[in-house]
């Protein structure tokens, strides 16, 4: 099976995400992640906190973590990503080079902007496709005032520490969202996640569109 990310930044995938796309190496299957930016960051001030140089080998370093080596960063801006006839075109090309089975995006209802974008574009280049879900928002990025649907669940109790791992990798991201805390608070929704189910740790997803296969060959994540 031939999965894909679609994520508007070098972090994106890792938390909302990264534990099942790890199982899902772990378990013979294709993974690949398109960035549609390099990801670096200029505060309100006009403070440089991370260069595109360090997003890049962070976020490259951090997806190497999941065992993930089929990695596309794009260069469209860190914080405009607007969903636009380039936009998703870019996907559009990846979707028809790669031909994924199944296609994970940004949560169409995300407040931030370029998160809502690349959702948005990837619904549109992802026309043709059968299986498409989102992932989920975390604080600040997830307090919208349309709530995120779990709907399907991974467990990643085999890849938590994977995740966690993969997360330490972006160092500066890790002091810009709180040092320890952030952490704790992404391995505090997996606990949650998990426990939904009944399960140690897991990721949640929303369902925008899934087919469903009785293929005997058809491996479940």
């Amino acid at each position: 099976m031939k999965i894909l990310a679609v994520g508007a930044h070098l972090d994106d995938i890792e938390i909302a995400c990264g534990g099942t796309l790890a199982k899902a190496v772990i378990s013979g299957h294709q993974v690949k992640v398109l960035i549609m930016s390099k990801s670096g960051y200029t505060n309100i001030s006009g403070a440089v906190q991370r260069s595109d140089d360090v997003a890049v080998r962070e976020g490259t370093n951090a997806l190497h973590a999941l065992g993930i080596q089929n990695i596309e960063i794009l260069d469209f801006p860190t914080k405009d990503i607007p969903f636009r006839s380039d936009v998703v075109n870019a996907i559009d090309v990846c979707i028809t080079e790669y031909k994924p089975d199944i296609i994970f995006t940004h949560h169409p209802f995300d407040t931030h902007q370029a998160h809502v974008g690349v959702s948005q574009s990837t619904i549109a280049a992802a026309r043709r496709k059968n299986t498409v879900f989102f992932y989920e928002p975390i604080t600040p990025s997830g307090r919208s005032y349309v709530a995120f649907k779990p709907q399907l669940y991974v467990d990643i109790e085999s890849t938590i520490d994977m995740k966690i791992a993969s997360l330490r990798e972006h160092k500066s991201e890790y002091s810009k969202f709180g040092a320890e805390d952030w952490i704790i608070g992404l391995h505090s929704r997996c606990g949650f996640r998990g426990y939904e189910i009944g399960r140690k740790y897991a990721e949640a997803f929303e369902i925008m569109r899934l087919e469903m296969s009785f293929n005997k060959d058809c491996d479940i994540l």
